[in-house]
């Protein structure tokens, strides 16, 4: 024999390929043999007769032979346990078997292929879900499932849950799953529509399955969330899960989910030691939380501890919750530490009673320390609204305090709040001034306003006592607004040196802050109110006072120099202190040094009724009406106060009473009040008695004549 024949090789090629179609047609009459279409459909339509469930074939069924034996079968639908209410479609299904076993006559399903699968998914009242009754086990004398691969494509899911109202869709599902008898691999995708926003879901994770328990060693899902007003949203959970159909329970070892979104740009890290979970339970003996919002000029960072986490039927419960907030812009911190038992309704209404928080003030705007709050009372509030309420009572350093604060929104929060506080010094907050405090309109310092950028505030105030600089005031209600933009301050009532304030006031913030203040004074006691304010304390009385300016600046210094607008002042029963007029009147004609002279501390010259009317311009204080009353005379006037200069500067024109002073009469002493707030010199204005006069010896002749006048029509009596 020629093995290098041609027609040799040419027989042998032809006899193959008669052999190998020989063996096709053989297969394909075995393929036919054992999968006739009425058996196939026979047995499929019987295969969950024992759940009561139907199962039914509308289209075609086609057997396969290559790469492996199969079916191919379209329109397979499934009914629920009714039999009649629809539960899944399918519009193809593929099965592959071994072929050593189909060869010995047993069906043996290696995978399954399933395109345009449609099905739906309830909760029931009790807790079971509506495809429980599919995971039992069950004989199957037609076919035995051993997969080694599983397909899906084209999916969609309906889950409906009857105790929470809840509903959502699961569409593009996508499923592979090689290598299910040994080391297998499992990845996924779907889009989860809730709420009108798609979802996109991915699961990547090594598989494992040994009877009825399923491993995943190395889990990966994600989802992902795009706005366009919040950009992308990531939620990535990580892990060990067991999974066992047969008891339908889950175990996790190890596992984080972390969260991250683009606007604001925040991170949620939440790591799970364990976790053990039924259809109605889940469990976490301890977990951790850390998170980090920015927003704008804000940054929030958290951290918790929670204990003996239940979560069933969407109500969630921890035994304890140990956390820490901190609320930061700039410099600034605002720190809460909280502990307290947490319970969270529906996935909505959470509650935190009996609650205990400590809050700080941590900025260098407080230079001599924190602003430390220590409080009890209750947290609530709704995720769905974004709304939070708080209700705690305790201490502000060392003083009572109360509040409520409800919030809304927990992106860019809005905050309603009342606060009731029984003494509050700002001078312990304050820039510390070396040695003794000062008038609050002499210090230089700068305001800080930087805190208002936490604040977007309506709220109601109280203030049993209230002190800045010298200045104290009791008794403080108020209505307040505070946005970054401004502090504004209504219907503000307090008391206020032995009298009562009312008005109202704004702090607009700027590259120069803007002060507008509108006020009623009643009854005040005006000398204490003006050293604490101004370090003057040369006039005393009680009565009422008109105020309304606007003034800018950086400091209350800034402030004092640019004050303009009006003030209006009445005053009862006081004196003007440092000259005593009345025994200056009666000691006339004495020395005339008596009138020339700083003044004096204990002296005083004492009225009845005082009024004046001052406008203000860039912190100087005009008037002309300045009228003083008493028993034994009457003074009229006007002049300035410069606040920049601290300096005075009047004329006044000293009258004494006729009918006390019946041999006075005729009498007017032109005095004039110069020099700095807190020592002014009183002295007589001598260019009133010369008025009109050019030559020095003319002056001089005035002078002298008109003394002579006034000195002679006084003689000795008794006042």
């Amino acid at each position: 024999m020629k093995w290098n024949s041609g027609r040799l090789w040419l027989r042998v090629i032809v006899y193959s390929l008669l052999t190998l179609f020989g063996l096709f047609v053989l297969t394909q009459s075995l393929i036919l043999w054992q999968f006739d279409e009425k058996s196939v459909r026979r047995a499929v339509t019987e295969s969950l007769h024992d759940t009561g469930r139907k199962v039914a074939i509308s289209g075609s069924v086609t057997p396969r032979v290559f790469p492996f034996p199969g079916l191919d079968i379209e329109g397979l639908t499934i009914t629920e346990p009714d039999g009649r209410t629809p539960f899944a479609k399918i519009r193809q299904l593929k099965a592959r078997f071994t072929w050593l076993p189909l060869l010995l006559g047993h069906h043996e399903v290696r995978s399954i292929s399933m395109t345009g699968f449609n099905a739906s998914i309830t909760r029931q009242a009790d807790g079971t879900l509506s495809v429980s009754d599919l995971f039992m086990r069950r004989a199957q004398d037609s076919f035995l499932v051993k997969l080694d691969n599983l397909a899906l494509r084209e999916g969609q899911l309906d889950y409906r849950d009857i105790i929470t109202a809840m509903n959502g869709r699961l569409d593009a599902i996508s499923l592979d799953a090689e290598g299910l008898n040994g080391d297998a691999t499992l990845s996924a995708g779907a889009v989860l529509n809730s709420a009108g926003q798609p979802v996109r879901l991915a699961i990547n994770t090594p598989l494992t399955i040994q009877d009825d328990q399923v491993s995943l060693s190395q889990l990966e899902a994600i989802a992902i969330l795009s706005r366009p007003e919040l950009g992308e949203t990531k939620l990535l959970a990580q892990g060990k899960f067991k999974l066992n159909f047969a008891t339908l329970n889950a175990d996790g070892q190890d596992l984080s989910l972390t969260f991250t979104s683009e606007n604001p740009a925040s991170t949620v890290h939440l790591t799970v030691p364990r976790l053990a979970a039924n259809l109605t339970d889940i469990s976490l003996p301890k977990s951790e939380l850390k998170a980090t919002v920015n927003y704008g000029r804000s940054r929030f960072q958290a951290e918790a501890t929670l204990n003996d986490l239940k979560f069933r039927q969407n109500n969630l419960i921890a035994e304890r919750l140990n956390g820490e907030l901190n609320w930061l812009v700039g410099d600034n911190r605002m720190k809460f530490t909280l502990s307290a038992p947490l319970s969270v309704v529906n996935l909505d209404q959470f509650r935190m009673e009996p609650l205990n928080l400590t809050a700080q003030a941590i900025t260098p705007l407080l230079p001599r320390g924190k602003l430390i709050s220590s409080m009890s009372g209750s947290l609530d509030g709704g995720i769905d609204e974004g709304r939070l309420n708080v209700r705690v009572a305790g201490k502000l350093d060392g003083s009572d305090v109360a509040m409520t604060v409800s919030q809304f929104g927990f992106i860019k929060p809005r905050h309603e709040a009342t606060f009731n506080i029984g003494q509050l010094d700002l001078n312990r907050y304050l820039p510390e001034n070396k040695g003794d405090r000062v008038a609050i309109f002499q210090d230089a310092t700068p305001i800080p306003l930087d805190w208002l950028d936490l604040f977007n505030l309506d709220g109601k105030v109280h203030i049993g006592q209230l002190s800045v600089g010298r200045f104290r005031v009791s008794d403080v209600s108020a209505d307040v607004r505070a946005t970054p933009k401004a502090l504004e301050v209504r219907n503000l009532g307090a008391d206020i040196y032995d009298g009562r304030l009312q008005g109202d006031a704004r702090l607009t913030r700027g590259d120069k802050a803007t002060l507008d203040v509108k006020q009623t004074l009643r009854g005040m006691n005006i000398r204490p109110l003006l050293i604490d304010l101004f370090n003057f304390g040369r006039l005393e009385g009680n009565g009422n006072g008109q105020v309304n300016i606007r003034a800018t600046g950086n400091s209350f210094a800034d402030l004092r120099n640019t004050l303009g607008g009006d003030v209006a002042l009445s005053l009862n029963k006081g004196a003007l202190t440092g000259i005593d007029l009345v025994t200056a009147l009666k000691n006339l004609p004495a020395e005339l040094k008596e009138w020339n002279r700083p003044a004096q501390s204990d002296q005083k010259t004492t009225f009845s009724t005082l009024s004046a009317r001052m406008a203000l311009e860039n912190g100087v204080g005009r008037n002309q009406d300045l009228k003083l009353a008493s028993q034994l005379m009457n003074v009229s006037g006007g002049g300035k106060i410069d606040l920049k200069q601290n300096i005075i500067d009047y004329t006044l024109d000293v009258q004494a009473n006729p009918s006390e002073f019946t041999r006075l009469k005729g009498v007017n002493v032109p005095l004039k009040i110069t020099g700095p707030l807190s020592a002014p010199i009183y002295a007589l204005d001598f260019n009133a008695l010369v008025k009109g006069k050019k030559s020095e010896s003319e002056k001089q002749q005035a002078l002298k004549q008109e003394l002579k006048k006034q000195i002679t029509t006084i003689l000795p009596g008794k006042y």
